[in-house]
């Protein structure tokens, strides 16, 4: 809370510091509200509070003429806070405002524990009760201002509120409403929906201890402190993965509820898990302050809570303690993992770790340019400590997605850079799961089966939670031809991340490949519940089409792909348009679609895939090996596409099995 200026210095001064008050403006005024409700058992630090030169604290002065500036402004807000009290809507925020600030309890958590709330929920709800408090409070200040009462501070607080902040409060009602709509829409939707997210997560539920680690709230409402709390929420989320018998959901889904006004039992339903963990995080003089609290999502209360504090270069021994508060709560007969509870930390540079910590930051945000920056903060962690296992982690991961966010590229642009990283990571970390599935996807994009599958193994022993890397696992089966190995890598992703919009999308394309057309649509529109404007579910779905016979419908999808990818959309999306019109018999729009890529191609790289598609749609058939020649060399990864119905022509044309050796498969291929 930033500290306002203000004129004066405490009551004795009141009456000439009035007289010279420059009124605060409303996000100062607030500012000031909100620290004097945090400060309203502290008198030495109220008296210094902007507020006390208010009009409300004058107007109550004047009528109690032997009442400090201090006492006036307690007494206004608890008055205001009182006023909660009379609307039902309101009342329980009053109650948590009495017993966090007014009469506080011992802490925090004892507050939550009283009104029986979790940790979450509180956090949310005193929120929500301080802003509407502090608006109360400007909204009298400002009828005083303005004249419109010549009563006291005590008559102004049991005023309505004006039509401003009545304005302001019915917006935000809406906006809460129609998000909570939004939300039981969705799960609604997967309640009834026999491929729903919300059964696969159920049948999870059924095996295993299932888990979600929600954000860490930060208490420093600092946004250049965010990537402390996701941080460390991202370390436990890979901690607790790494458990045996525990399934931990992946960040993807787990982030994607930041900040939503959700119950944590319809959090359970939508993630299909039985805890969630949730807590907050403060930082203070080079001190972190974590408080945890693991929620049931049966009935939404909590198990087990406890506070953390540790010196900021220390954050693993936080992780490490509520890791192992889980372990003993949900699993009372197990101990840690082996491989966690024989790891030793060695010291990190505080600077290090916080550069690492942006840098993951950058990297969740999946766009070219976060990407990009990501790399920035991991060079720059490394610089700091270069024996630092975690930044390298995050320059590998970094560079090897990198290319699927990048148009025109050739494919090997950052190959070397990933490699490179990826095994001064493992030398230095053998431990890094996530590692060793880079490692796979690597060496299975050289056609390195056998040393891709090892790694992606390994990833899969370290950390059975790794969504992404079940997702790449299956994957890897497309090219091997084994689908009934790849069907369940990718529903046990799916059920790991059930909010990713790739892996929804992905699973739909292996069931595609698998043959199982209706289902493969069913889930599509699953996941088009999801995220209506995700470009490459409309892709995959009309690519179902097109091997069911539906062109009309596959068209429509593949115009609507063009239309989401942005401008220009990329060239798989153009030629999944051109062959759409070619199976319509519209050659002369397919023709125009092989035209501009082949102008692309002029200038620069397009994939031999893309090319290779049109070309065989149109008849052109030599001209489709020669560029799927080129892709095999490339090293292009969009070749698992010929291994499904895309390429279905060209896998029984004899010179397709030159295309299998060049790859290092087998000469006779199992898929479909």
């Amino acid at each position: 809370m930033g500290d306002s200026q203000h004129t004066g210095s405490g009551p004795a001064g009141h009456q000439a510091a009035a007289s010279a008050y420059a009124p605060l403006n409303e996000s100062d005024f607030i500012a000031a509200a909100l620290q004097a409700l945090h400060d309203y058992n502290r008198p030495d630090r109220l008296k210094d509070n902007p507020l006390v030169h208010s009009q409300l604290v004058t107007s109550a002065m004047a009528v109690a003429s032997s009442m400090a500036a201090t006492q006036a402004l307690r007494k206004l807000i608890r008055v205001h806070a009182e006023y909660l009290a009379q609307s039902h809507k309101f009342s329980a925020y009053h109650k948590i405002i009495e017993y966090t600030y007014l009469a506080p309890l011992r802490s925090q958590q004892a507050v939550a524990e009283t009104l029986h709330l979790s940790w979450g929920t509180y956090r949310r709800h005193l929120g929500h009760a301080t802003r509407i408090l502090s608006a109360r409070l400007w909204e009298a200040e400002t009828a005083l201002r303005r004249g419109r009462t010549a009563t006291g501070a005590t008559d102004s607080a049991h005023q309505t509120p004006g039509p401003g902040r009545r304005q302001k409060l019915w917006r935000a009602g809406l906006a809460f409403s129609l998000a909570t709509v939004l939300v039981l829409a969705v799960v609604l939707y997967l309640n009834r929906h026999p491929l729903s997210l919300r059964q696969a997560g159920a049948s999870a539920q059924a095996q295993k201890p299932t888990l979600a680690v929600l954000p860490l709230l930060n208490m420093d409402h600092d946004a250049n402190t965010q990537y402390l709390s996701d941080g460390i929420s991202d370390e436990l989320i890979t901690r607790l993965g790494r458990i045996p018998g525990l399934q931990v959901v992946a960040h993807t889904s787990s982030f994607s509820l930041r900040d939503k006004q959700m119950d944590v039992r319809d959090i359970g339903r939508l993630l299909g898990v039985n805890y969630v963990l949730e807590g907050s995080l403060q930082k203070e003089a080079g001190q972190l302050r974590v408080q945890a609290a693991l929620v049931s999502t049966a009935n939404g209360y909590e198990l087990w809570s406890d506070e953390f504090t540790a010196d900021q270069n220390q954050a693993f021994a936080i992780e490490d303690s509520i890791s192992d508060a889980i372990v003993k709560e949900l699993h009372p007969a197990l101990a840690p993992p082996v491989a966690a509870a024989a790891r030793h930390y060695t010291p990190v540079n505080p600077e290090a770790r916080d550069y690492y910590l942006v840098g993951l930051e950058y990297l969740n945000n999946r766009t070219y340019e976060d990407i990009d920056q990501s790399i920035v903060y991991f060079r720059r962690s490394i610089q700091a400590d270069n024996n630092y296992a975690e930044p390298w982690a995050g320059l590998a991961t970094a560079y090897a997605v990198l290319r699927d966010y990048a148009e025109g590229i050739p494919p090997d642009t950052y190959y070397d850079d990933a490699l490179s990283a990826a095994n001064k990571a493992i030398a230095l970390d053998p431990s890094l799961a996530r590692v060793h599935a880079i490692l796979g996807l690597l060496h299975e994009e050289h056609w390195q089966w056998q040393d891709a599958q090892r790694e992606f193994q390994l990833a899969l022993q370290l950390d059975p939670s790794d969504a992404t890397a079940h997702q790449w696992y299956g994957m890897y089966f497309w090219f091997t031809g084994d689908m009934q190995a790849s069907l369940p890598e990718l529903r046990t992703a799916r059920d790991l991340d059930p909010l990713s919009l790739i892996i929804n999308a992905d699973l739909g394309r292996a069931l595609s490949y698998a043959g199982q057309f209706d289902a493969a649509l069913a889930q599509f529109r699953t996941a088009i519940v999801l995220a209506p404007r995700f470009a490459l579910t409309h892709a995959f779905m009309a690519e179902a089409y097109m091997a069911k016979g539906q062109y009309r419908q596959a068209l429509d999808e593949a115009r609507t792909t063009t239309t989401l990818a942005g401008s220009p959309p990329a060239s798989i999306s153009l030629a999944e348009l051109g062959v759409a019109y070619s199976l319509m018999d519209q050659q002369e729009h397919a023709r125009q679609q092989l035209m501009e890529l082949e102008k692309r191609a002029s200038s620069g790289y397009v994939s031999g895939v893309s090319l290779s598609w049109l070309y065989w749609n149109l008849g052109d058939k030599n001209r489709a090996f020669a560029q799927l020649r080129r892709a095999v060399k490339d090293h292009d990864h969009l070749m698992m596409s010929v291994f499904g119905p895309a390429g279905a022509g060209e896998r029984v044309d004899p010179r397709f099995a030159d295309i299998r050796k060049m790859m290092n498969l087998p000469p006779v291929s199992t898929a479909r």
